[in-house]
């Protein structure tokens, strides 16, 4: 293959991840101290924009698009480089003009530019797809992914009217946040998942029983998981009762997926080295978490409370952005040798899983104090410390693919 190889390209999502992780201890310094050089709001759009472009979805992409490339054995010209270049040059236009400005021309022009960039791709890989001899799971998968990002995207649309009409209205401003939120969480990101991991199940010989039947059920509900979002909303009792079945839909088909998973670990053992199985148990482990606490949430008083205080909503989306999906993707990449194995990357994720660990604990425990539950003294400056530490495991991760396999 021509160009720079995969590894290039995935060195490039993880010193983007490092950026994001940098953003991070900004925002909590300034939370913590004092920073009154950078607008809080703005660096805080810039953070979020830039993890989703620069980190998640460039990896994603890197992934799929070396997989598929693989997966035909190199019979196709690689069309995906050049959208992998521009992606990121894309990211970090859009980072500097929304610390420079927060929503402003430039930062919307480079945030749609961002966005026409993914669509192009997912365009690719659907093409792609079609002309393939034979359909998997998988594909069903990454396909469900690229329709959810696209249908993401009206979130931020209607977003946009909203604030070039300047018409001030909380709960639809929310509305279309959490819309947009949901289907990348929820869809993009995890249905990307979820595909890439269908594929190692296919290259190993795994078959998971009614594997059909389960992405229909996960697919067929997700959007109407969304409405679990918006239940302040005061929805009617048959849309509760619509949004309760999708809740219980979406816990019962993970399990039995998982139940399903597990009951191969054997062949799985044999394929896949310790740190791969450690982040993939741990991933596993935080959707599980993930989706018993969306089953929890259709408990009125509980919802109330899990979107009514900040620390309880941003540590939920960490732990699927940081511990589901981050710690996925590291997992694949590392099956893949995309990354390459050594004892300073063990102990450089070591790093980043205790702060991700830290940081959910610490977060649920500041959600905690606002019931009068618990007290934390100082928990903004903690949550600074744990920022630093997701900061070096970060950064180690990265310079640990400077040094190759030298010191295995």
């Amino acid at each position: 293959m021509k160009g720079k190889g995969v590894n290039f390209w995935v060195q490039i999502a993880l010193f983007n991840l490092v950026v994001v992780a940098m953003l991070g201890v900004m925002l909590r310094y300034k939370i913590a101290f004092s920073f009154p050089v950078i607008h809080q709001k703005h660096l805080l759009h810039g953070h979020s924009h830039f993890a989703f472009s620069a980190w998640v979805s460039q990896m994603i992409m890197t992934l799929l698009a070396f997989s598929l490339q693989e997966r035909n054995q190199g019979k196709e010209p690689f069309v995906y480089k050049n959208l992998l270049g521009w992606n990121t040059l894309a990211a970090f236009f859009m980072l500097f003009a929304f610390v420079y400005q927060g929503y402003g021309p430039f930062s919307i022009f480079f945030s749609t530019l961002s966005t026409a960039i993914n669509f192009l791709f997912c365009f690719r890989v659907w093409s792609f797809m079609r002309r393939s001899l034979s359909s998997t799971v998988g594909d069903y998968y990454i396909k469900a992914s690229i329709i959810f990002n696209v249908l993401s995207s009206l979130g931020t649309i209607f977003l946009a009217y909203l604030m070039s009409n300047k018409i001030n209205n909380p709960e639809k401003y929310l509305a279309s946040v959490y819309y947009y939120l949901h289907f990348q969480y929820n869809g993009y990101f995890i249905f990307s998942c979820l595909g890439l991991f269908t594929y190692f199940l296919d290259q190993i010989g795994v078959k998971i029983a009614h594997s059909r039947r389960v992405f229909w059920l996960f697919s067929v509900s997700l959007p109407f998981a969304y409405l679990l979002s918006i239940m302040w909303a005061k929805l009617p009792f048959f849309v509760y009762i619509i949004l309760v079945i999708a809740a219980i839909i979406q816990f019962i088909t993970w399990f039995y997926w998982l139940f399903q998973v597990k009951k191969n670990q054997h062949k799985i053992l044999q394929e896949v080295s310790g740190l791969v199985l450690f982040l993939w148990i741990l991933a596993a482990l935080a959707a599980s978490l993930k989706f018993s606490l969306q089953l929890l949430s259709i408990i009125p008083s509980l919802s109330e409370y899990a979107f009514g205080f900040r620390p309880v909503v941003i540590a939920y989306l960490h732990l699927v952005l940081l511990g589901v999906i981050s710690l996925y993707v590291l997992g694949y990449a590392l099956w893949k040798k995309y990354i390459y194995f050594n004892r300073f990357l063990v102990a450089a994720v070591g790093l980043f899983i205790a702060g991700i660990l830290f940081n959910e604990l610490i977060l649920m425990l500041q959600g905690m104090s606002f019931l009068n539950l618990v007290q934390i003294p100082y928990s903004n400056e903690i949550l600074f410390g744990v920022a630093i530490l997701m900061f070096l495991g970060t950064l180690g991760i990265w310079l640990s693919q400077k040094m190759k396999q030298n010191l295995i």
